[in-house]
């Protein structure tokens, strides 16, 4: 008689791949919250910027449009040409399915489980063990670099794929073999479209600046193996071809959102590069490199007592102690005597020899230094080098972003230190040792706590007891190693994902969804509505999302702000805008409105909100729409501004036009004189958004030949109709727009449709077409 033992598949595949289910898991119960506990984020980002950014899209899509333009801010603005408003990215549906503000509070924290998961399979490309893959899935997925910024979506999103594109860039097997794999059905074809599908979907994510700095990380980490090679420089030239070729179609492939957003980038004043301040603001403050290991060192802001330089978010670089431990334990084997690193056996992958643990490690050492040098930005002066010459680098602002590599490279440090750590007699000698000192510098930090009184002094004493008491639970458990630690690893990731789990929630504030569904107490009907700079400043910084403090808010007072972009969530119109990119022309309008109230009335702008909270209604009479009969043409912008901004000018009886294509100067100039008329229409914002958000359209009674102008912005792609034929598009009064006009009744129509869209979807459809094409060769 024979028995059959039955093996669950399901649990089979589960005990395979444990690790990975272990890294998925750890963001997900970190932020339970999130996950599946109604909570959602807010602070700052999720509120301002990418929550009504998705209600603007949502809006535009169940109404049967593309969301290409928005009339609700900064006085009219591209919408899905804002990189980060990230319209194409996959994973945002979820957005049209669940509210917006749900969607992607759930979203943040599954990117958070990719991540790790991420990193956990490049580990075990390494051919690293499990619980070594364990712990460089839990550390990266829950590091302080992705979970202090779980509320920059677009960035937590992008960084999400980061792993995964190093994963897909690995180099291929040696020369020779990698030429029978091509003959023996196409490898190669299917590397560069994987590769290429993913840095798509990174780009989809938006945000630029992580898809930059994931691209060099990409590309030097496939150089530094490529060079390993038994015929290094021909594999290095052919690996890097092939990335190359990937990228070029990874750009084709979302040419559809690029090439708009390129288009918005040109019209900015970063249009070449970022200011040298701008760009280097938020350099890592160098006494930070401390909170490394001591996260508090500088207080918290959920303690209310954060006291370090800058943001705390933007310089968090904790990866827990015990993966530091096991990373610096991987470092110490690089400089081992030679017949001590022979003990530890060279692990490489089966099916690329040319891939090994050394070299990773070696890697990862590198790039941990160049990471914290370049990231120190302004404080040293490597990245000023890179900034004036090398490009990519002066568009871009915040070095301390730079952290990413640091915090990928110890995490996969902090895996190889744990695949070769071995308890040992003289590793619990040291442990008794750190014991003992971690001990001592916390009763000294306890003692510095009660006997201090200097705020800051006080600050730091429980900063060094904090990370004391983490530091002696860490030895202690190290010194609890048994000689067989299959057990042991358990309380270890536990411990891990404590550490860390602790430090990523109290960084992330979250709030009830009913915030973004409340009513403001104001709500005008028609009009815009403006904050001065100072004060949406005060409001935003000192009232609601202060960088030192995480206070608790009343959301029915962040509503009644009116902030920007917040102001959208209840179709109030807003001259202002919260958008890192912005046509220049619109920055400079601003600017001048802050001291001249009749730039107000030719914006439209028919509130004040004051810092209080209160909204003052403005007696002036303001129009979306004018027609007038006297016009006077200008050279260009400057002038034009400088004619605007003059105390005689009046936006009823004159418009400013610049000489544009298809404008005829003497036509303009000879309507100056005639008398002068202004039309008042009713169609405001409201009804205007229901009607079709990239249309305007009015009918207007003309008295004599005259021009019809719309204060709304000028920007490529929006083009004019006038009883159904086009007309040359003008621009006026610097920033807006205006279409010639014969004397009777007209309907004018103002239509946004972009070039570069057209130009972005055809060079995609083709990328696509083609993609699909090499996807089924290369699994033929």
């Amino acid at each position: 008689m024979s028995f059959r033992v039955r093996v669950d598949p399901l649990k089979a595949w589960a005990g395979r791949h444990w690790p990975e289910i272990a890294a998925a898991l750890a963001p997900i119960l970190v932020f339970w919250r999130l996950a599946f506990g109604g909570q959602a984020l807010y602070w700052a980002l999720p509120a301002l910027q990418f929550v009504p950014w998705r209600v603007l899209v949502n809006d535009a899509l169940r109404q049967g449009h593309l969301p290409l333009w928005t009339p609700l801010l900064g006085m009219g603005a591209p919408l899905m040409a804002n990189h980060q408003s990230a319209v194409f990215y996959p994973p945002n549906w979820l957005a049209l399915i669940l509210p917006p503000e749900v969607a992607i509070s759930i979203l943040a924290v599954l990117h958070l489980s990719f991540a790790g998961v991420g990193v956990a399979r490049l580990a075990r490309r390494l051919g690293l063990g499990d619980f070594a893959v364990a712990i460089t899935g839990l550390t990266f997925g829950l590091s302080g670099y992705l979970t202090a910024r779980l509320w920059f979506i677009t960035i937590n999103n992008a960084i999400a794929w980061l792993p995964w594109i190093v994963l897909a860039s690995t180099p291929l097997p040696p020369l020779p073999t990698h030429r029978e794999a091509v003959g023996r059905g196409g490898r190669g074809w299917g590397w560069g479209v994987r590769l290429s599908a993913l840095i798509a979907l990174q780009l989809l994510a938006g945000h630029a600046q992580s898809s930059f700095y994931t691209l060099l990380l990409a590309a030097a980490w496939l150089a530094f193996h490529s060079l390993t090679d038994a015929d290094r420089w021909r594999a290095f030239f052919v690996n890097g071809l092939k990335f190359g070729l990937a990228v070029f179609f990874a750009v084709g492939l979302t040419a559809v959102q690029l090439i708009p957003t390129y288009e918005l980038l040109r019209q900015s004043p970063r249009a070449d590069a970022a200011e040298y301040e701008f760009a280097t603001t938020y350099s890592l403050w160098p006494w930070r490199v401390l909170t490394f290991a001591a996260p508090d060192l500088f207080g918290h802001p959920a303690d209310h007592n954060y006291v370090g330089y800058a943001t705390y978010w933007e310089d968090d670089g904790y990866l827990g102690l015990l993966p530091l431990l096991f990373a610096g334990y991987a470092l110490a084997g690089l400089f081992r005597k030679r017949e001590t690193r022979l003990a530890h056996r060279e692990k490489t992958i089966g099916e690329n020899p040319a891939l090994s643990v050394r070299a990773a490690a070696n890697f990862s050492l590198l790039t941990v230094v160049v990471s914290i040098v370049l990231a120190l930005g302004k404080n040293t002066p490597i990245l000023p080098f890179f900034y004036r010459y090398v490009p990519g680098f002066d568009l871009f602002q915040a070095p301390a972003r730079m952290l990413i590599w640091y915090t990928f490279a110890v995490s996969l440090l902090a895996g190889i230190g744990a695949d070769q750590w071995q308890a040992s007699p003289r590793k619990r000698y040291w442990a008794r040792l750190g014991i003992a000192g971690s001990v001592g510098m916390l009763m000294l930090g306890i003692a510095g706590a009660l006997v201090i009184t200097n705020q800051n002094a006080t600050v730091l004493a429980r900063g060094v007891a904090g990370a004391a008491a983490t530091a002696a639970l860490a030895f202690a458990l190290i010194l609890t190693q048994p000689l067989a630690p299959n057990r042991w690893r358990w309380p270890a990731l536990a411990f891990i994902a404590l550490d860390l789990g602790l430090a990523a929630v109290r960084l992330n504030p979250t709030t009830g969804p009913s915030l973004y569904r409340l009513q403001p107490a104001f709500s005008p009907g028609e009009g815009r509505i403006f904050q001065f700079a100072d004060d949406e400043y005060q409001v935003k910084f000192s009232e609601f999302f202060r960088f030192k403090s995480f206070d608790d808010i009343d959301p029915q007072s962040l509503r009644n702000s009116l902030l920007p972009n917040l102001s959208a969530l209840n179709g109030t119109a807003s001259a202002n805008n919260f958008d890192p990119l912005r046509p220049e022309r619109y920055v400079r309008y601003l600017e001048a409105m802050e001291s001249s109230p009749r730039l107000l009335d030719l914006a439209d702008v028919q509130a004040i909100v004051k810092p209080d909270g209160v909204v003052l209604p403005r007696a002036e009479d303001t129009a979306r729409l004018r027609v007038v009969y006297n016009a006077r043409t200008v050279a260009d912008g400057a002038a034009a501004l400088a004619a605007i901004t003059k105390p005689a000018f009046d936006p009823d009886t004159e418009v400013i036009l610049e000489p544009t294509s298809g404008f005829i100067v003497g036509q303009a100039s000879s309507l100056s004189g005639k008398a002068s008329w202004t039309l008042r229409v009713a169609l405001r914002f409201p009804e205007v958004l229901v009607v079709d958000p990239n249309r305007f359209v009015a009918t207007v009674t003309l008295e004599q030949d005259g021009y019809v102008v719309l204060s709304d912005t000028y920007y490529p792609g929006w083009r004019v109709f006038v009883d159904g034929k086009p007309q040359p598009l003008l621009r006026a009064n610097y920033l807006f727009r205006a279409v010639a006009a014969p004397a009777g009744q007209h309907e004018v129509v103002f239509e946004y449709a972009p070039l570069s869209v057209t130009a972005g979807l055809i060079v995609s459809v083709i990328a696509i077409m083609l993609w699909i094409g090499l996807w089924w060769v290369s699994r033929t």
